[in-house]
């Protein structure tokens, strides 16, 4: 059991395909961490069922009845209690990552990923990580290699970080969790969570990985 609390963390699973959805259903619940409070297979229902059910995580498709999986995204940055969004789709094009992203998911999963792990890639995210399949991974990394400014922002406007924010990105660049970087910094995960929610907000960033491919485009890393 997670630290975070002594009881299953609880996830809502947006998917319109009926199988699916079970299927999902019963793999969080196979994880002794996570309990699958409740479905919803359209936008609508979605939101709804988020203000209802008040759910830890948030497991969406991005293709929905009556909208996207982005309106859904949209609709948890805006709630009063701490809930993160999973984007688990079959697209993996460039332009649908990054929308999710920039919209606030906090990982994004391949339905087709033959080492799909939904209830361990769920829990990344209480260790500070950001659950990607190898697919997506490896397409952010090109994004980053490849030096283009994925992000809507002046050149010449580059974020002021400090020396330890500095020290902090660069960990999360080699794919550190919160914790393996308070170890390896000698400080407290507290403190790196802190160091951590100020860069995405000086970076304008929703995510380690999308942090990490705007630093790079801005040369910082």
């Amino acid at each position: 059991m997670s630290k975070e609390t002594s009881t299953p963390h609880t996830v809502l699973i947006v998917e319109d395909r009926i199988y699916t959805a079970k299927t999902l259903r019963a793999d969080i619940d196979a994880h002794p961490a996570l309990k699958a409070i409740a479905m919803a297979h359209n936008v609508a229902d979605a939101l709804q069922a988020i203000q209802q059910h008040r759910p830890r995580f948030v497991l969406v498709d991005l293709g929905l009845p009556g909208g996207s999986g982005i309106d859904v995204i949209d609709a948890v940055q805006t709630v009063s209690w701490r809930c993160e969004c999973v984007v688990i789709s079959i697209f993996g094009d460039e332009n649908r990552v990054l929308e999710a992203l920039r919209a606030g998911a906090k990982g994004y999963i391949l339905k087709n990923d033959p080492h799909r792990n939904i209830g361990k890639q769920i829990m990344d995210l209480i260790d500070g990580g950001s659950p990607m399949s190898p697919k997506i991974a490896r397409l952010l990394l090109k994004i980053a290699q490849s030096g283009v400014n994925s992000h809507p922002q002046n050149d010449n406007d580059i974020p002021n970080l400090t020396g330890r924010e500095m020290d902090v990105l660069q960990q999360l660049s080699y794919g550190f969790k919160r914790k393996e970087i308070a170890e390896r910094l000698s400080v407290s995960v507290g403190t790196i969570s802190t160091h951590i929610n100020s860069i995405y907000g000086k970076l304008n960033v929703n995510s380690n990985i999308e942090a990490v491919i705007f630093a790079k485009s801005k040369k910082l890393l």
